[in-house]
């Protein structure tokens, strides 16, 4: 099966990604590399694609995109608790109130793991169960702190976007 990767002088484009990802992933957004609420568009997305594409490349070591995302957010080091993006509410909030950067940490490997889900749609046509599991956690984990941002800043003009491109986000994993 062969695989779908971007030029590197042309950049993300749907010429360039798996037929499967084009017709699922209809909205520009997904393709656009400045959009920090695309799956690619934010500096974690962009490195977790660039990654991606490394791994492939490089034979997929054991094939399992699963393991590929456990070592680079181990790589990462942020600290955040193995299944915080599992969480109830009240766990993730006693946890976000003990650093000011664990809300930080916290969205990276969310959008990490989104974008390894995306990125291997996009690369192969197919995602693992166990990936779009880990990607649908992590959006919602992601919903739930895009309405903890509406409450402690309820002037965010970017929070409806957001939402939007998250919602849109679980629309296409749920059509796989």
């Amino acid at each position: 099966m062969p695989h779908h990767f971007d030029d590197p002088e042309e950049g993300l484009a749907r010429e360039t990604s798996h037929p499967r990802f084009v017709a699922l992933a209809t909205d520009d957004f997904y393709y656009d590399l400045a959009d920090d609420f695309s799956p690619f568009g934010s500096d974690d997305g962009s490195d977790t694609l660039s990654l991606l594409e490394d791994w492939y490349r490089d034979g997929g070591k054991n094939g399992k995109v699963a393991s590929f995302l456990k070592e680079m957010l181990a790589d990462w080091d942020f600290g955040v608790p193995k299944s915080m993006h599992r969480v109830d509410a009240d766990v993730r909030e006693k946890w976000l109130a003990k650093e000011d950067m664990h809300e930080t940490y916290l969205q990276s490997e969310c959008r990490a793991r989104v974008a390894t889900a995306f990125g291997q749609l996009k690369i192969t046509g197919e995602v693992d169960p166990a990936m779009r599991d880990e990607a649908m956690a992590a959006i919602a984990c992601q919903l739930a702190l895009n309405e903890r941002a509406r409450a402690h800043h309820p002037d965010w003009p970017h929070a409806d976007e957001n939402e939007a491109r998250l919602t849109s986000m679980q629309a296409v994993l749920n059509a796989l």
